[in-house]
């Protein structure tokens, strides 16, 4: 295999230790910074081999807990886990090759090292990540910016969001190939521009675009810690609605009590006298909302739905959203799916819920919700803001067993409290059930497969960031906005 084959495995690798649990996050701008010189060194051919390398590696490599999903939790057999998660890698790693093909040929189109490395690749990289973000329902897993959440560079998430934080990654990047590449006098100047980087982004951290109102609250997270391969096990169905009924009494006098993800593994309509037990028990234990996942179906349809049910202040239902495909829905011929059914695997679709929805409410405070992986979606939840003062994410992340996929996502979550400057309350069956403040830092954690309750503070938040205002169309624009002024420049300085 070509050398820069190899390289760019390893710095698939490599990138991947960029993120959760990891954090080694320089290794994303250095990752990239290779990849943005190859595209300046070598024929078009071998960068867009190398980016698609790069991708894959990283892709079939930190999915890997897409196999116990599907093998190890569900039963499905063990070729089906591995073809899944090949289809998936080769897909993402074709965005990388496009994105390698478009950088190398502005390079050999415009000749122009700082404005490629600067303007261009740095554009390109953040759109084909904004792009891949919502096509076919959208992958942002392993976008870049979500690597810097514990870095400075997360300050520029509450003025663009994630894309802009990816975009400012790349352009660190491209300082870094700069610095490589350049001439004596480019290094210094590249070395300079990147040292104001971090000063800005540094400065920006200390501005807070959003405000506390009121006094501050107090919740309970409940952590039921059960094993995917047991949630559903009739046996286990009582001790379950006990475990999650108990809590109420550990959480006592909360002003908020969170539990995960279809907590209670049934259909609202067939536990009515369970929930007026629960209703009871808030009330008992003075507790002023209760936020719980629950299976629900539509009246008229009978479809089921994954809801998140509120007890308190505000009775409600939200129903989720945006689905996972192949988890909640399954695009397939019926041919497809009566041979899922066959073998024991999840083959049935559960109904959207509608895209605008009323929001829980405690007293006068809004509360946005989402469940599961509907908070890696940022903009999807622009539609609560400014009014919203608090976000509550439900999950059941035991799917992924003991892999590094909850810390993976839990970081994705922490970019959503950045990007609004709310506090996340996070409740999950096996972890990561956190506390997450406005700038990202973490208040308090549960330990993960344990069941426990995580008790904490915190403050409802009014205001807007910019990124609540525009959302990724601010971005989006001024990355396109970028490659055409890098376009007349060239035109303009060279005929083309």
């Amino acid at each position: 295999m070509n050398r820069y084959y190899l390289l760019s495995s390893l710095a698939g690798i490599l990138f991947l230790l960029a993120f959760a649990p990891f954090g080694v996050s320089i290794l994303a701008a250095v990752s990239i910074g290779y990849l943005f010189v190859l595209c300046l060194t070598q024929p078009p051919k071998i960068v867009v081999r190398s980016y698609f390398y790069f991708a894959l590696i990283l892709f079939a490599s930190g999915l890997y807990w897409l196999y116990i999903s599907i093998h190890t939790v569900s039963g499905g057999p063990i070729w089906l886990a591995i073809l899944l998660i090949a289809i998936l890698s080769v897909f993402m790693a074709l965005y990388y090759a496009l994105a390698g093909y478009l950088i190398s040929f502005s390079y050999a189109k415009f000749q122009s090292q700082s404005l490629t490395l600067l303007i261009i690749a740095p554009s390109i990289w953040g759109l084909i990540e904004w792009f891949r973000g919502w096509l076919f329902s959208g992958f942002p897993w392993f976008s870049v910016g979500y690597s810097q959440t514990d870095t400075y560079l997360s300050n520029w998430a509450p003025i663009g969001g994630i894309y802009m934080v990816s975009w400012i990654c790349g352009i660190c990047a491209g300082l870094l190939a700069l610095i490589y590449l350049g001439n004596r006098e480019q290094s210094y100047k590249g070395a300079g521009a990147l040292v104001t980087i971090i000063i800005v982004s540094f400065l920006l951290g200390t501005f807070s675009w959003t405000q506390p109102t009121g006094e501050k609250l107090t919740v309970s997270l409940v952590q039921g810690g059960i094993q995917q391969e047991r949630k559903w096990l009739p046996s286990e169905f009582r001790k379950t609605l006990d475990l999650y009924k108990s809590s109420l009494e550990a959480s006592s006098k909360s002003d908020v009590v969170v539990w995960p993800e279809v907590a209670i593994p049934g259909i609202a309509t067939n536990l009515e006298s369970y929930l007026d037990n629960i209703k009871n028990a808030v009330k008992d234990n003075q507790i002023q909302l209760l936020l719980f996942g629950i299976l629900t179906t539509d009246k008229l349809s009978g479809e089921i739905r994954n809801s998140m049910m509120t007890i308190g202040s505000s009775d409600l239902i939200y129903h989720k959203r945006h689905l996972l495909p192949f988890g909640e829905y399954f695009p397939v011929p019926d041919v497809v799916r009566s041979w899922l059914q066959n073998i024991g695997l999840p083959n049935r679709d559960i109904q959207r819920g509608n895209t605008i929805q009323e929001m829980p409410q405690l007293n006068n405070i809004l509360i946005a919700p989402s469940i599961c992986y509907e908070d890696i979606f940022g903009s999807e939840l622009l539609g609560y803001f400014p009014e919203a003062n608090l976000l509550v994410n439900i999950t059941n992340n035991a799917w992924f067993g003991k892999s590094f996929a909850s810390e993976q996502h839990f970081q994705m979550s922490r970019m959503r409290a950045i990007e609004t400057g709310r506090y996340l309350l996070r409740a999950t069956n096996t972890g990561v059930t956190a506390i997450v403040e406005p700038n990202g830092n973490v208040q308090g954690r549960a330990q993960s497969f344990t069941n426990s309750v995580l008790s904490g503070t915190f403050n409802p938040m009014i205001g807007s960031t910019p990124y609540i205002k525009y959302g990724n169309s601010f971005i989006v624009i001024l990355m396109m906005l970028n490659l055409f002024l890098g376009f007349l420049w060239v035109k303009k300085h060279i005929n083309i």
